[in-house]
């Protein structure tokens, strides 16, 4: 497999990934009757808002 090809994937990965956490922590900001729903969502919410 192409090498740029390899990397061109691994950094949509990358970015889809890191969509994907904003759209969960944006969700449970602006809905907060969501918390506590499903804890997986809840922890990373908390994570990411520690580090932001």
């Amino acid at each position: 497999m192409d090498e740029d090809k390899i990397a061109r994937e691994m950094e949509r990965r990358r970015q889809l990934a890191d969509r994907n956490t904003g759209a969960v922590v944006e969700l449970l900001r602006r809905r907060e009757e969501l918390r506590g729903i499903y804890p997986a969502a809840d922890l990373v919410a908390e994570n990411v808002g520690w580090v932001v």
